[in-house]
C-alpha cells in the first residue's frame, strides 16, 4: 500500500501533539508491513521550518537546536520517500474547484500523480470533497487504526 502523509500528521508526531499514539501505531504498522509512506517536498519544507520554530521554543542554543533539526529531518528522510509531482499535478492543483485550500490540493494531486493508495491526515474536512468523488482513500490516523490495525 502507498500511503501519503499530510504535513500535519508528521507534526503531530514530531510535537508529540494529542494523536501522537495514534500516528505512531499507523508509521510502525506501515514500516513493518513493507508499505510505503510518502510526503511532498512542500511537507519538507514546511516541516523543516516549523520544527525549528518549535525548537526555537525550547531555548537551545543554534548548535544545539541545529543538531537536533538535523536529526529529526534525518529521521523523516529515513521513513518517507517524495511524491515527486509533475507540472501538469501542480497545475491541476493551482485549479481543482474542489479545493479552497490549494496547499491541500497540491498534496492531493502529489499523492494521485504518485499512485497512492491513501492520503493520511489530521484534518479530514480539507479533503471532504475528495473524500466524496471516491478518487483516493483520505483517512485520519484512527480511521486507519480502526481498518487495518
Amino acid at each position: 500500500m502507498k500511503i501519503f502523509c499530510d504535513t500535519n500528521v508528521l507534526m503531530e508526531y514530531i510535537q508529540q501533539r494529542r494523536l501522537v499514539q495514534e500516528v505512531e501505531k499507523v508509521l510502525k504498522f506501515a514500516e513493518q508491513n513493507g508499505h510505503q509512506l510518502y510526503i511532498s517536498f512542500g511537507s519538507f519544507y514546511t516541516i523543516t521550518y516549523l520544527v525549528e520554530r518549535y525548537l526555537k521554543m525550547e531555548n537551545l542554543d543554534k548548535n544545539s537546536r541545529i543538531e537536533k533539526l538535523r536529526m529529526i529531518l534525518n529521521g523523516v528522510l529515513d521513513l518517507f520517500q517524495f511524491a515527486l509531482p509533475s507540472p501538469i499535478a501542480m497545475e491541476k492543483g493551482v485549479n481543482d474547484q474542489l479545493f479552497s485550500d490549494l496547499e491541500d490540493s497540491y498534496q492531493a494531486h502529489s499523492a494521485l500523480e504518485q499512485g497512492c493508495d491513501m492520503i493520511l491526515t489530521i484534518d479530514l474536512k480539507h479533503f471532504s470533497k475528495l473524500i466524496d468523488c471516491g478518487t483516493i482513500e483520505v483517512v485520519d490516523p484512527q480511521l486507519f487504526i480502526e481498518k487495518y490495525l
